[in-house]
Formats: C-alpha cells, structure tokens, sequence
C-alpha cells in the first residue's frame, strides 16, 4: 500500500477525491514545493534533528524532482496509478518509495500549512518579478513612441468626446506614468512576499526552532519570527496582489477601448500591426482589432478572479481552510493573464504608428482648442477668461451645427486661424517641457530597471545556495 494520510480513515471514491483534491493544479506550484522542502531537510540537518545519512537520502531524491521541474513526481504518479490529495501528499509518498524510512524523518517541524503558505509566496515572487521585467519593457516602448511621435497632433477626450488636442507625447508619457506607478506598487508588495512562515506549524507553532538565518539565506525570506496563526490563516499577500494585477489589466483594457475607438472615430489614423487584426468570416472589407477585444475580455476575468478570491476569504473562519485552494487557482490563473496580456501589448506598441494626416483632418471641425483660447485671450489682454469663455459660448450656440464652418466663423470673430491656433497648442507649457518630462521618466525607468536586477540577482544567489550540495 503506498503512503496516504488517510491510511486509517479509509479509502474514498475517486471522483470525490478528485473534487477537493488540488494535484493537478498543483503541478505549477511543484518546483517550489520541492525547493521549500530541501530548504526544510536542510535546516533540520543542520539542527541535527534529522540524522545525517538518512538528510542526504531525502535530498538526493528531491534534487532529482527539481531538476525534472517535477516530471519525476508527476510521471511516478501516473506511472502507479495513484490519488493524493495535493502535491505534498505525493512528494511524501514518492519519497517513501524510493528513500523508505528516510523520508519519515522530514514530518517534524512543518506542516502543510506553513509550507503552503512559503512556497506560493515563492511561486508569487518569481511571478511578480517576471510581471515587473514586461512592464518596464512596455513603459520603454511608450517613452520611445513619445518621443517619435511628439511633433504630431492628437485629440484628448472627456465624456468620450474630443475636449482638447496636444502631443500625442502627452498620450504616451500619461500611459508610462499610470505603468509607472502600478510598477511601484508592485515591487513595494514584495516585501510581504518576503515574510517567512516556515516553522509555523499548523495554526501555533511547532516544537521545533527552526534556524529562520538558515532558512532566510536559502529562500531570501525574513529572518524575523512570524506570528504563526497569521502565516498559516492569511492569505492577505495574495488577495492584494490579485487585486494590482486586476488594476494592471484595468488599465490595459482601457488602452485597448482607446484603440478600438480611434480605430473607428478616425479611420485610418493608426497603423496597426497585422498580427493583432483579423477579419470576419463573412465581411472580408472588416478588419478587426482582436487582441484589443481579448485584453478587455481578460481584464473582466482578472477582476473577476479579484473578486472571486476576496469574496472566498470574506467568510472564512481564522487559520488555514481548504477554501484557500480556490484563492491559489485565482492566483495562478490571473498571473497567467497579465503576463500573457503584457506580451501581446509590447508587441502591439511596438508597432503602432499614427498616421498625422488623418488624425488633422479629423479634428478640423472640432474645436479641441477652446479651452486654450480663452485662456490665450484672457492672458493676452488681461480681460477675465470667463468673459471670454461667454463669447466664445455664444458664438458656438449661435451656429445651426459646431462644423468647420461655425469653427472658421469663430476664430475669425478673434483675429485666428487654424494655424494660428495649432500654434498655441503647441507652445503650451506642458509641450515646451516635454523633452524635460521623457528624460525624468526615462531616470526613473533605468532606476525601475536597477531595482529589480537587484532583487532578481539576490533571489538567483540565495536559490543558488538552497541548490548547492552543501547544508
């Protein structure tokens, strides 16, 4: 008979066993259920709670199961025919195939609990770390489209109409510094993820004193004591991070509607890489912008999964419940959406132009420069600009249609033209201080880039030494 905790509570029915049992899914947490598990016969070495040859048996197997990525395990477990309750169950049970009594010696001092509790907080850190490489790729992408596209004239909306024009600079650097700052909220949130349950037992400790230095320098975790109920009964570091990856894809679908609308206000105005357009099976003139379409559809799902997670936890009980399996699926499904949803905007970005002919005579009726004349005006001639703004009211409300001819009528009534006007607009104070605002926002994104390097290159040392065949 092989390993199964429930050995003496008796055997269950496959297809119920397979409804709360979370193995499958538990294949995208193996590697790092294994490296917590070394790191834990490790320090239990060192302590010399477990005894030196039987240490080196258990680890000699679980170093073949992180070299495999966990194939060994999942192929041991199809191979056998066998159920397990989730992935720890099996680890143990394959170590006791192949270790025999060796394996009996890694029980003390640990729980599933704690266990759990590190190793998604592992499996987050290498994650988020990856979410925080795309996006510094994308806000690098925006910063050089500002840069190129600066000379050119874009429309800005509120109430999803055209309410002023600008650089289309100003487009690009405000989506580089909304990604800035979802960027800083993400890698602050490391810390948490940084927090070291192990030796939590359970619910309220273990007999064991775990050597959290120990521990800490294999797993690049905190060294300071955790209080146990809360590694094992929280799962505060999750829903947090799934609430940022939903404002990350909230973000990205709003970019992918701006896309999809100027797409269709202003024909022709942006020219889109082919690899995101399909067509209909039907209407071959339609060119569909898909991945756009798919970014607002995955944004709804990881707001979803957000929501899915907290309404989960809301009415939990304090300490660890199986529920906490459903926040695990949530987590794992939502990094799969961001990460995949960064690549598909890298590559969008990267090869969108503007087309500035079509975007000038889109606005030509459009009196997006209403604003900066009566501001122009008021300054001008010291007169009040709410004076002006009633005039030039008045004016609009006289005309049948706001058209290019209302708009000629207008500007004329105060001595511009069109020329004269894309003229102030593009002597604004914000367009004069462009340069200056791309090379803050290009510091700021070298300074990004040395920081996570940084905590990416500590990470690679400390698993490095958990990987090393010394204790």
């Amino acid at each position: 008979m092989s390993f199964r905790y429930r050995r003496y509570i008796g055997e269950t029915k496959d297809y119920i066993e397979e409804y709360f049992s979370s193995l499958k899914d538990d294949k995208n947490l193996i590697k790092y259920i294994t490296m917590v598990m070394i790191a834990h016969v490790k320090t239990l070495m060192k302590q010399r709670v477990i005894p030196k040859e039987h240490g080196e048996a258990i680890l000699s197997k679980l170093m073949e199961v992180i070299r495999s990525d966990g194939e060994l395990l999942y192929k041991w477990i199809e191979m056998n025919s066998a159920s397990y309750e989730d992935a720890f169950e099996a680890l143990e049970a394959y170590l006791y195939s192949v270790s025999n009594v060796s394996a009996g010696y890694m029980a003390i001092g640990r729980s599933r609990n704690d266990h759990i509790a590190t190793v998604l907080r592992l499996y987050l850190r290498d994650n988020i770390i990856g979410v925080l490489r795309r996006l510094l790729e994308i806000r690098e992408i925006f910063l050089y489209k500002a840069e190129e596209l600066k000379s050119i004239i874009f429309p800005f909306f509120t109430h999803e109409q055209v309410a002023q024009c600008g650089s289309a600079s100003i487009y690009f650097m405000s989506y580089e510094q909304t990604l800035a700052n979802l960027w800083k909220l993400l890698f602050q949130g490391i810390e948490l993820l940084e927090e070291n349950p192990l030796g939590s037992g359970a619910a309220s400790g273990s007999l064991v004193e775990m050597d959290r230095e120990h521990i800490g320098d294999m797993l690049c975790l905190d060294k300071a004591v955790l209080q146990p109920y809360y590694a094992t009964g929280s799962r505060l570091f999750a829903l947090h991070y799934l609430n940022l990856l939903s404002l990350v894809m909230l973000e990205f679908s709003r970019f992918a509607e701006d896309m999809i609308l100027l797409n269709s206000l202003v024909p022709n105005s942006l020219n889109i890489p082919k690899e995101h357009i399909a067509t209909s099976s039907i209407m071959p003139h339609k060119r569909n912008l898909v991945t756009m379409e798919t970014i607002r559809a995955n944004s709804s799902k990881a707001s979803g999964l957000s929501f899915i997670a907290q309404s989960i936890y809301k009415g939990l009980p304090y300490g660890y419940n199986l529920d906490f399996q459903g926040i695990n699926d949530a987590l794992i499904d939502s990094l799969d959406a961001v990460q995949k949803t960064l690549d598909v905007v890298k590559d969008f970005v990267k090869g969108l132009t503007i087309n500035e002919n079509a975007i000038r005579k889109y606005i030509e009726d459009k009196p997006c420069w209403s604003s900066d004349l009566v501001e122009y005006i008021a300054l001008k001639s010291g007169k009040p600009a709410r004076e002006v703004y009633m005039v030039l009211s008045k004016l609009f409300n006289d005309c049948k249609a706001i058209d290019s001819d209302c708009i000629s009528n207008a500007l004329s009534h105060f001595d511009f033209s069109f020329d004269t006007i894309s003229s102030i607009i593009k002597n604004k104070p914000i367009e004069a201080n462009i340069e200056k605002l791309l090379e803050e926002a290009q510091e700021r994104l070298e300074n990004d880039k040395d920081n996570v390097v940084k905590t990416s290159l500590s990470v690679e040392k400390c698993i490095s030494k958990l990987l090393s065949s010394s204790q």
